[in-house]
């Protein structure tokens, strides 16, 4: 398991779960514009959390197929007590789910070393049928903050350009809803086929 993958499933990853509680509902407009520019019939996110993201799809699509990937058992716990199907898995290792239409990370991919990264993306777009959805902190360049006393553990990054730089074509971006997603920027992307 990843120097990444041993954070978030430590006590801290379970301490982020229990202050996170985020009502499913304050997502669902934005996924409904992801889902009517999408046509997804299924789903997977990675580092699905407690599944605040896929419980807002379902709650506009019963029939998506979703699933949720996690490395923390406390998270997939709560997830699956949500009736969202998880997985106790590394972004790296999601090629044995299978193909999905939309594979999305939302405040995941900044939690990813510059090292990791690129094989994550490779990861995702490999997975993906049609379309990649990152919800991210966003700069121009790399820059590294510290988080709640932790060095190297958060970068904003231009996902949208690193995502083009692997031959994605970017449909829609722009900032998330702030009191849905915090402070993310998103990029909605179509892999090419």
């Amino acid at each position: 398991m990843s120097e990444t993958a041993e954070f978030w499933r430590s006590d801290f990853g379970t301490q982020y779960t229990a202050r996170n509680q985020i009502d499913p509902a304050s997502r669902v407009p934005f996924w409904q514009k992801i889902l009517a520019a999408t046509h997804a019939q299924s789903v997977l996110e990675i580092g699905c959390n407690n599944g605040t993201n896929l419980r807002a799809i379902r709650t506009i699509n019963p029939d998506i197929t979703l699933q949720g990937v996690d490395v923390n058992q406390a998270a997939l716990a709560e997830a699956a007590d949500h009736g969202i199907p998880v997985t106790e898995m590394e972004a790296s290792e999601i090629a044995s789910l299978g193909k999905f239409d939309l594979i999305f990370t939302a405040g995941v991919l900044i939690h990813v070393s510059s090292d990791q990264l690129p094989a994550v993306m490779d990861a995702i777009i490999g997975a993906s049928r049609q379309h990649v959805l990152a919800v991210e902190y966003a700069d121009d360049t790399e820059v590294e903050v510290n988080y709640r006393s932790h060095a190297g553990k958060l970068w904003r990054r231009p996902f949208g350009r690193l995502y083009q730089e692997k031959g994605l074509r970017i449909i829609s971006s722009g900032d998330a809803p702030a009191e849905a997603f915090d402070k993310c920027g998103f990029w909605l992307m179509e892999v090419p086929a």
